[in-house]
């Protein structure tokens, strides 16, 4: 099957030291994945990305490239850049008869511009939160049948259930990267953008009340540092540590050296990829009662889920729980529904069903 695979041109792929963009991570992976297994796979990204599938960048650089993005410096400058080469894609598409176009960027671009396209099926799955009242227009694109929509959670779905969906297809990971540790851990750990909608100044307070060390794990960004300086800095100690952003392979041991991964958000996410990295090195998760997080938590087997964000007296009373789980479980339960193997798998029937429709 010919298959092109399309995220972004803001930035390459892998990503970053310190950049934390997980819907082209898990593009690129698939990509990766796909080309592996045989297919004919063409990725579109920028110039300076490495994937082992047919690369195409129109010669386009990342839009973080100072050369860019100190040109065009509009605030939306960004966007139109991705526009491009996503015009750019559909027309390549179409010219070399690809079998199906599968979308992981902003939905309003693909909706757009995918639809002049009738004959390319085109799958878009949606990373985005839903509940914006601006997604609301995304149902009248139902109308357009080569468009099929992808969730990454059912919780994703509930701001616009007119929405036509395909499928829902959970975030998968490569296991191998997150190697399984038996043994328990010895501190908390917090894995994401340090913003207050994370809630890691939660996480402190709940390292605070339990006496346990925290390991914060995170990118502090121009517009959290305010946030950072008052709620997270202050409490910084010998038992406290922001450690800054790490790569996937300097981020592995430290999940496997977690007693719990704490999650505390206050928005509705519609995945955790921190979750399933954790519990695939058999460190259960305590996380709060939003989003996606009964989806891939179970209860009282993986880890804890809170009913409300602000639950103190909950929070540490799971915190104490937590021998009574056991870390193979958490393994087993990241293998049997969070493994990329499986998400594969779940797309590469969805691209066959396009092809009937």
């Amino acid at each position: 099957m010919k298959i092109g695979i399309y995220c972004t041109n803001n930035l390459i792929y892998p990503t970053p030291e310190g950049v934390i963009y997980a819907s082209m991570n898990v593009a690129g992976n698939l990509a990766d994945q796909l080309t592996d297994m045989g297919e004919d796979v063409t990725f579109f990204a920028p110039i300076g990305t490495k994937t082992k599938a047919h690369l195409v960048t129109f010669d386009m650089k990342p839009f973080s490239d100072p050369s860019v993005h100190q040109t065009y410096t509009h605030e939306d400058a960004s966007y139109h850049y991705e526009n491009i080469m996503m015009i750019k894609a559909l027309e390549y598409m179409n010219d070399h008869n690809f079998d199906v176009f599968h979308s992981h960027t902003r939905p309003f671009s693909v909706v757009e511009f995918a639809s002049l396209k009738p004959k390319l099926p085109t799958v878009v799955t949606i990373h985005d939160p839903l509940s914006d009242s601006g997604y609301s227009i995304l149902p009248w694109y139902n109308q357009f049948l080569n468009l099929h929509f992808v969730s990454l959670s059912y919780s994703q779905r509930k701001p616009q259930p007119n929405l036509t969906w395909a499928n829902n297809i959970y975030n998968g990971i490569n296991l191998s990267l997150w190697p399984y540790e038996e043994k328990q851990g010895s501190y908390l750990l917090f894995v994401g953008r340090i913003l207050p909608e994370k809630g890691v100044d939660t996480a402190v307070q709940i390292a605070l009340k339990t006496k346990m060390p925290l390991k914060i794990v995170g990118t502090v960004y121009p517009h959290s540092q305010e946030f950072f300086d008052t709620s997270i800095k202050p409490y910084l100690s010998e038992t406290i540590q922001f450690l800054g952003a790490k790569t996937p392979m300097e981020l592995a041991p430290l999940y496997q050296g977690a007693y719990a991964l704490i999650n505390p958000i206050r928005w509705e996410e519609p995945f955790g990829l921190v979750m399933i990295e954790a519990m695939a090195c058999g460190t259960p998760v305590i996380a709060s009662h939003h989003g996606s997080v009964p989806e891939i938590i179970t209860h009282g087997k993986t880890g804890f889920i809170c009913e409300s964000d602000t639950d103190m007296v909950k929070f540490t009373s799971y915190v104490s729980q937590i021998p009574q789980l056991t870390r193979k479980d958490c393994r087993d339960h990241a293998t049997a529904n969070f493994s990329i193997d499986t998400m594969t798998a779940n797309y590469l029937t969805i691209y066959s069903q396009t092809q009937k429709s």
